[in-house]
């Protein structure tokens, strides 16, 4: 109460003291002009999130259900656009006079927000419609309310749904909301109609128990040493002690780093926190100088401790302060959503100079509104002089894929992929137990370390060829698919794809080679708090791994970076990407960071799906200098932290900018991707940006499998573009052809992936069809084949238990091809399915066509079955003695890792890849999600028997001979 009544009287002074500061600016004029109520509609489009669309439909939702968590967060002018991107860029030019001068939230309002009187127009609006305000932001960039699903369906012409996925109970709006078109103009996104939440980055290991009396965390049991990573033994591995024992330490001492959290830290959120004060016991470390502020709105409702986030809220706190022993650590936190409420307050009450965040969620899961509006708060952080600090996901390369193969392609994770963003990416120590005794000490010092150097690393990957994500996770990385490349992001090994690239740095990351120590036992649920040091009640370490260590323990040294500057760092560092890539362009790159050139961030895909034509692993690989897999890799604190001064900032001159609006490209196609042997290929580019802004200008950058086609660039006129790809030089099989867009003063880039006439978002929730299948050419003479169905990307109906209409096949010879073609197929989505071929494996012996009927019951064993679907991140939790979702190392076979799955807290679904072989499909996973509600008038399921569940679902066909490999995707509906 005391925050927020203190805000209100501070605002107007600070407004005052803007209106004759020299950031004054002209007053923001007025854009709402008709009356809010004037009978036109304007829908707000990409609102309607991924996961409700893979979601079981359960109806809608109760009327009087409260939505605390609403807002509207609003648009800016293409000329604030503009100014705001050429202000950031001067704020990090050190030839500028913006250099360093971050606004507060009042002054960012008074130049990028809304109007005053708009503001007044907006929030009478939704007082109209019943609903409470909850919160009008100082930055006038958004107003919070609460109200009923009755209130929000009525006030913006959308229906609320009861959903289900993953076993999992959610709401969320099933079709884009309206609002009158007066205030639609100046609105980007309504955050809130829906529960479904970024998920934190952590993962948990499971470990040994040992003599609670004698805590070793280099451990030996049954023969086997065990290491884990205790804040001393960070401080050896990546050199921090020069700068904490130093005359004068450098140990963030002046400086608050807020960190983002999601639950209550413990029962009442009572302090001193019995976890956080053994942790830091343990290592030797003085009390913490821990703060908590609530982010929940006015009227909110506080749901205390969630026992799938308290683990991530306890290792940010332990770690961010690990890093910075002397810091202030501001918990900010939240119930409902961490992004609309507690980053949005973070941001807009500038609570810390340094903001961490471990949870996000891969790009496309977000919708391109939520993208929009969170990228503009992003950027307002940057503005007012905060450093964000994100997680790059803990699935390599595959960040919308959640475990066993990848199925959803390459992908990177938001908020880590915004280009106002620090993106904090994994490594594993390279070392194995052979070498054990010259990195580690055989006994534990007294505050836990027993490391005795910098160890080698290379990109954290502790998946298997046979498991994928089922076996371990990996260090996100990748290239955005909507963000443009930012001008500092430049260098040694930067790929020239005219995107964003992450992740920006690495940190270890691994929970097997090795797992961090965190003490986190106490959840106000009837569990004992930390005890005997790291351990808990029971005598186990508590162990995690996961990119969620690298954000919290980055923020931390940044606050050391923050000190060593002293006075220069007055107010914060802002956006350090021109300075981390300085690092690269500079002298000092090679003695500061350890660049490796080993190890990849890449996971065993499906065949056939996005990305992974031939099967095989997708990702990227280490590289000299800058990589995909972790970015400019891992660091020496001390060589950082003492270096930064010296380093000459890139990209910060004219034209080095990026737009802050979201536009999203489409590449389409009239022609099928079916069996292509034409020498072209049609394409049109489309680029659309906010509705009430610009027509997108700038060119169009066409890629083929992630590499640009050199020379195939285009410009755009009125926002979109034709062009003609030669295909006759691609080899056989599936490529991906994708077109990025370079974006302009007034929008961020973004990229489109191929989407013929067939394929459409309807039929495809899990993105568009990204596949185009090339077949050798006449002229080539290459034997080759076709293979495709009556009509490319076909679609049909079926009941719950029935079957659906076979689809024909033809696999046609060309150029004298002869042999076997044998069929495989993934189930993409997950469908409780009893697939199989009419003829497989088909035998080519003359020049004409063999068909085979594809067919599919939409009900399977109940052994078997399984509803799930692909999307949701996992939730990080699992304690010391609880098998966590990859306990076993990478040359465990599945089903030893299924025997071993054994989590605590955890809802786990997604462990279905299904393959079929010849004429059967086979289903691998493990564990049990089994759903037997059905849609429509689907038939009752025999005993034993699973019907599939209601809604959309894709089959990727594939036939191989040898080498060749051509592969189609058709999708089946269950209403």
């Amino acid at each position: 109460m005391r925050s927020r009544l203190l805000s209100h009287l501070i605002a107007p002074v600070a407004l005052f003291a803007f209106a004759f500061s020299p950031f004054a600016q002209a007053v923001v004029q007025n854009r709402i002009a008709s009356a809010a109520n004037d009978g036109v509609r304007t829908p707000v489009s990409g609102t309607v999130v991924s996961r409700a669309q893979r979601a079981t439909d359960l109806g809608t939702a109760p009327a009087d259900k409260k939505l605390e968590s609403m807002s509207l967060r609003f648009s800016m002018t293409p000329a604030q656009q503009a100014d705001l991107t050429l202000l950031l860029a001067n704020q990090l030019n050190p030839s500028s006079a913006s250099y360093h001068q971050w606004l507060t939230p009042e002054q960012f309002g008074a130049r990028f927000g809304l109007s005053s009187a708009d503001v007044a127009k907006v929030s009478a609006w939704l007082t109209s419609q019943g609903f409470t305000i909850t919160r009008t932001a100082r930055s006038s960039t958004f107003i919070s309310f609460s109200g009923t699903v009755a209130q929000a369906q009525q006030a913006f012409g959308t229906s609320i749904h009861n959903l289900s996925l993953n076993g999992e109970a959610h709401f969320s709006n099933v079709a884009d909301p309206v609002l009158p078109s007066a205030i639609a103009g100046v609105v980007t996104s309504i955050v809130g109609l829906n529960d479904f939440k970024a998920k934190p980055h952590s993962l948990a290991r499971n470990v040994p128990s040992i003599d609670p009396s004698q805590p070793h965390y280099t451990q030996t049991v049954s023969g086997v040493t065990s290491h884990y990573i205790s804040p001393a033994d960070f401080y050896t591995i990546y050199d921090e002690n020069p700068l904490l024992t130093a005359s004068t330490p450098i140990n963030g001492t002046g400086v608050t780093i807020a960190v983002m959290g999601n639950t209550d830290i413990n029962s009442g959120n009572v302090l001193p926190d019995a976890n956080v004060a053994q942790f830091r016991t343990a290592a030797g470390l003085p009390a913490i100088n821990l703060k908590l502020q609530s982010a929940i709105p006015a009227g909110g409702s506080d749901a205390g401790v969630s026992a799938s986030d308290v683990d991530e809220a306890h290792l940010d706190v332990e770690w961010s302060s690990a890093a910075a022993p002397g810091a202030t650590i501001l918990y900010v936190y939240s119930s409902n959503n961490i992004f609309a409420d507690s980053l949005t307050y973070a941001i807009d009450n500038k609570v810390a100079p340094i903001i961490t965040i471990s949870y996000g969620l891969c790009e496309s899961g977000w919708g391109t509104a939520m993208l929009a509006s969170y990228n503009s708060l992003l950027a307002q952080a940057n503005a007012q002089g905060q450093t964000v600090v994100s997680s790059s996901g803990d699935a390599g390369a595959t960040d919308c894929d959640v475990t066993g193969l990848a199925t959803e392609g390459l992908n990177v994770d938001f908020p880590s992929s915004s280009p106002y963003v620090t993106s904090a990416g994994g490594t594993m120590f390279s070392g194995d137990v052979n070498d054990s005794a010259q990195y580690w000490n055989s006994n534990n010092a007294s505050d836990g370390g027993s490391a005795i150097s910098y160890i080698p690393e290379q990109p954290w990957n502790e998946t298997s060829g046979s498991g994928g994500l089922t076996a371990g996770g990996a260090g996100g990385g990748g290239v955005s698919a909507f963000f443009s490349k930012p001008g500092w992001q430049t260098g040694l090994g930067v790929p020239n794809d005219s995107s964003r690239d992450l992740p920006d740095i690495s940190l270890n990351a691994a929970a097997l080679h090795d797992g961090y120590l965190v003490c986190s036992s106490g959840d106000g649920q009837g569990e004992t708090p930390c005890v005997n040091g790291f351990l808990s009640s029971n005598g186990q370490p508590n162990v995690f791994g996961g990119t969620s260590f690298v954000a919290p323990s980055f923020a931390g040294i940044l606050a050391l970076v923050e000190q060593q500057l002293g006075s220069a760092a007055t107010g914060g560092l802002g956006n350090i990407g021109p300075t981390l890539y300085g690092f690269l362009n500079g002298p000092t790159y090679s003695t500061v960071f350890h660049d490796t050139i080993a190890g990849s961030n890449t996971v065993t895909c499906t065949q056939g799906t996005p990305d992974c034509p031939n099967g095989g692993a997708i990702g990227y690989f280490a590289t000299t200098g800058y990589d995909l897999a972790m970015g400019l890799g891992s660091f020496d604190v001390n060589k950082l932290v003492t270096g930064w001064s010296g380093v000459k900032p890139v990209g910060t001159g004219a034209g080095s900018g990026i737009g802050t609006s979201i536009s999203t490209t489409a590449l389409t196609t009239s022609a099928s991707l079916c069996a292509v042997s034409a020498g072209t290929l049609a394409l049109s580019v489309a680029v659309t940006g906010t509705a009430s802004g610009p027509t997108p200008t700038g060119s169009v950058q066409f890629f083929v499998d992630n590499a640009a086609v050199a020379g195939d660039t285009v410009t755009l006129s009125g926002g979109t573009a034709s062009y003609s790809l030669v295909t006759s030089s691609l080899s056989s099989g599936g490529h991906n052809i994708s077109a990025v867009y370079s974006g302009d003063s007034n929008y961020a880039g973004s990229k489109g992936t191929l989407l013929g006439p067939n394929n459409n978002a309807n039929f495809y929730p899990n993105g568009p069809i990204a596949s185009v299948d090339i077949v050798s050419s006449t002229s080539s003479g290459k034997p080759d084949f076709s293979f495709a169905p009556a009509t490319c990307g076909a679609s049909t109906s079926v009941q719950p238990g029935a079957t659906a209409a076979g689809v024909t096949f033809t696999i046609t010879p060309v150029n004298g091809f002869t042999g076997s073609v044998s069929l495989t197929a993934s189930n993409n989505d997950g469908m409780v399915a009893t697939p199989s071929f009419s003829v497989s494996p088909v035998s080519i012996t003359t020049s004409a066509g063999v068909t085979t009927s594809f067919v599919v019951v939409a009900s399977a064993p109940t052994t078997t079955a399984k509803s799930i679907r692909p999307g949701l991140r996992p939730s990080g939790r699992g304690p010391a003695g609880r098998m966590p979702w990859y306990a076993a190392g990478s040359g465990a076979t599945l089903a030893g890792l299924c025997l071993l799955m054994l989590p605590r807290r955890r809802r786990w679904g997604a462990l279905l890849a299904a393959v079929i072989t010849i004429s059967a499909l086979t289903a691998v996973g493990c564990g049990s999600n089994t759903s037997t509600t059905g849609g429509g008038s689907g038939t009752t399921p025999p005993a034993g028997t699973t019907n599939a569940s209601q809604g959309i679902y894709t089959f990727t066909v594939t036939a191989i001979s040898g080498t060749l490999v051509h592969s189609a995707q058709i999708s089946y509906v269950v209403p």
